[in-house]
């Protein structure tokens, strides 16, 4: 029996849901003690300002903690100039306007430095949804177009699948379930452009084609 194999897609943009947010502070000391301290400082500094905001203790985590020597190239070697401490805070920001009033009051409070920054849709959001049944019913239309234009008829839906269908004989009903289970758990591809996220889903579907 024939078939045919579309890719059906569906875009929109979205504001994010919420940001995730990687502030760290360092410093470089004679010392591996004076270092640290002054990191542990401005580390609390950062904690506070977090606090003040309303960011609860289960929205950030600490990344670690490090303390290591500090060379720098002169003279055609390296030498030792110290002692480097740093620590990252990593913070979920569900109220997105508060992102940059952290940053700013981060860096000018703590004197620390954005090492991340990236904006995300959840999971939950009924976006994903909405473009799932819409790149359905694009590869469904697809499909129909090719059919009619071949003097065919579309028949029944072979496989579901978010990866690319090989043109391979059509799989028994259990492996073609699995797909179609692995396509409504998994989310579509988001892709980070300016203040908007970019949501975009895509389905493989094979048809059987009747003569």
């Amino acid at each position: 029996m024939a078939s045919v194999i579309v890719r059906g897609k569906a875009a929109a943009t979205v504001s994010p849901d919420r940001a995730e947010l990687t502030l760290e502070v360092s410093h470089v000391a004679p010392d591996a003690a004076a270092a640290l301290a002054n990191v542990a400082e401005r580390s609390q500094t950062l904690v506070a300002m977090l606090t003040s905001h309303g960011i609860g203790r289960t929205e950030w985590a600490t990344e670690g903690v490090h303390v290591g020597e500090e060379h720098e190239w002169k003279n055609q070697r390296h030498v030792l100039v110290g002692y480097r401490a740093s620590t990252a805070v990593s913070v979920t920001v569900r109220d997105v306007d508060k992102v940059g009033v952290l940053i700013n009051e981060g860096v000018t409070g703590a004197k620390a430095s954005v090492r991340h920054l990236e904006w995300m849709v959840d999971r939950d959001n009924p976006m994903h949804t909405t473009l799932m049944t819409a790149a359905a019913r694009d590869a469904k239309a697809r499909a129909f177009a090719y059919a009619e234009a071949l003097g065919l008829r579309l028949g029944e839906v072979e496989l579901i699948s978010e990866t690319p269908i090989s043109a391979g004989p059509p799989p028994g009903p259990q492996y073609a379930m699995a797909m179609a289970e692995s396509m409504s758990s998994a989310p579509p591809e988001v892709a980070v452009s300016g203040g908007l996220i970019e949501l975009t889903s895509r389905v493989h579907v094979r048809f059987s084609l009747i003569n």
